[in-house]
């Protein structure tokens, strides 16, 4: 994103809610109708074009000195944004706080301050803002010392010394919590004795060594990361089923941040994904989807959208790996639904992803065409450049749809055009080579040779590979179920 192209961007992330707020905030002052006309110019294009803002508002004299006009709109965007959004979280709640206590203490308004040092702390004391509780402390020592004598308060001030004390003490422990977290998989790659001594390390075996809930929160997930780098599966989905219910006795805090409590259960869909639980996961997707409305959050719309685009990715994935192809052409229509009125909103990388799922489930059903279309809109581009990965296996998903079309004038120059796509990105996988020579020499070769190339290829596709390597080879596409069915 190139500079000028910033305010754009900014503007493009706004609400239908927060625009009509931001006119209204603007309009207070007479000189905000410049502004609010340079705003809905900016909205109604598609590609930011400051050439067409120049020339459309040649004769207005804030064209003359547009970035300077840019820079004010982008600051009064931001101003409105926060008096919208100053209730949107317990940390936006404190920030307002803190600035009023400020004031209120340059106004020696003293009783005023004091009760907004009170709410404050509350607050902070609630959703364990240990940063902001550091700053209340300040505060009221520093109200102490500014109402009466220091020593008459010797005792007060030195219990507000002793709760900092402890609040550092959260803080640093947060930071080790943290540290490990982000850190874990790397001490499974140093040398043993390091790797034990962390194994043994008290903030990772005994829960009550995390005395918050968010390093309570940190705890479970990094007993969850040593299981998974242990290869211990029911270990790790054991601590996350704990983790989730020590959450839930948390509603105020899910409402306001409920990230730990969603990626817990997409961590836990994807261990039951992996170690095929399927019947467990409806439950989980649905208590998912209801988040926004149970807990009452304040960014519904934003949150739910991501959502409801992650469940619908793993729902698709989870009929096609249990075969269960009438829900999964079910669903594809509402997704379908879903993408055409969110579709702009949609990255391309998921985009990719979906449409993917769409063209295996198609595959899966004999649905050749259907699959085809869903392909091409990858391979074509017009969905956007998705994952690598799912673009590389893209391309073998449609050399075999080809072949089960019987469009073998195609498939030949579309062996070749998979190699090259290949070969561009990075050097071909073994795998790869194997599968991109046989439907070359498939393209050649009489119907009647078909068999016993697939024969062949069974038995070359899996050469020395082991089950880990295998596994990931049909991650994505089952070749091995395809070529069994053809022998």
């Amino acid at each position: 994103m190139v500079k000028k192209e910033q305010l754009f961007y900014l503007i493009k992330s706004l609400t239908k809610a927060e625009k009509r707020y931001f006119k209204l905030f603007a309009s207070v002052n007479s000189t905000g109708t410049n502004y609010i006309l340079l705003f809905d110019a900016i909205d109604s294009q598609n590609v930011y074009d400051e050439k067409a803002i120049k020339e459309k508002f040649r004769e207005k004299n804030f064209a003359k000195h547009l970035h300077v006009t840019k820079n004010y709109l982008n600051k009064l965007i931001l101003k409105s944004l926060r008096n919208y959004h100053s209730k949107i979280s317990a940390d936006a709640e404190l920030k307002d706080l803190l600035r009023e206590i400020e004031i209120l203490y340059m106004k020696e308004l003293f009783e005023q301050c004091s009760d907004a040092i009170v709410k404050a702390e509350n607050i902070s004391k609630v959703f364990e803002k240990q940063s902001a509780l550091i700053e209340i402390q300040n505060w009221k020592r520093k109200l102490k010392l500014t109402k009466e004598e220091p020593f008459k308060n010797q005792n007060e001030i030195n219990k507000i010394i002793e709760t900092e004390k402890d609040i550092l003490e959260n803080l640093f422990n947060h930071n080790k919590y943290w540290y490990y977290t982000i850190n874990i998989f790397d001490y499974f790659g140093k040398n043993k004795k390091e790797l034990n001594k962390l194994l043994k390390n008290p903030l990772l075996n005994d829960i009550n060594n995390a005395n918050t809930l968010q390093n309570k929160i940190l705890f479970y997930h990094l007993k969850y990361s040593c299981a998974i780098a242990q290869d211990k599966s029911e270990d790790a989905l054991t601590f996350l089923t704990q983790l989730i219910k020590l959450i839930e006795k948390f509603p105020e805090r899910i409402s306001d941040d409920p990230h730990s409590y969603i990626t817990a259960l997409n961590n836990k869909i994807g261990m039951l994904l992996s170690l095929k639980k399927y019947d467990e996961i409806s439950e989980l997707l649905l208590k998912v989807r209801n988040v926004p409305k149970k807990y009452n959050l304040k960014n519904e719309s934003k949150i739910t959208f991501k959502l409801l685009l992650r469940t619908y990715n793993v729902e698709l994935e989870m009929y096609r790996d249990t075969g269960n192809l009438k829900k999964g052409i079910e669903l594809i229509k509402e997704v379908k639904e879903f993408l055409g009125k969110n579709y702009d909103s949609v990255s391309p990388d998921y985009k990719s992803l979906i449409y993917y799922q769409f063209a295996y489930i198609y595959f899966m059903n004999k649905n050749y065409g259907d699959s085809l279309k869903c392909i091409n809109k990858i391979i074509s581009g017009e969905i956007g450049k998705g994952r690598e990965d799912i673009e590389s296996y893209t391309r073998f998903l449609n050399l075999i749809i080809h072949y089960e079309l019987n469009n073998i004038y195609v498939l030949r120059y579309a062996v070749e055009a998979t190699r090259r796509f290949l070969k561009k990105k990075r050097d071909l996988k073994n795998f790869e080579k194997v599968l991109l020579k046989f439907f070359s020499v498939l393209s050649t070769q009489h119907p009647e040779k078909h068999k016993e190339l697939f024969s062949r290829l069974n038995a070359d596709l899996f050469l020395k590979t082991n089950p880990a390597q295998k596994a990931d080879i049909l991650d994505y596409l089952n070749f091995e179920k395809w070529i069994m069915s053809k022998r």
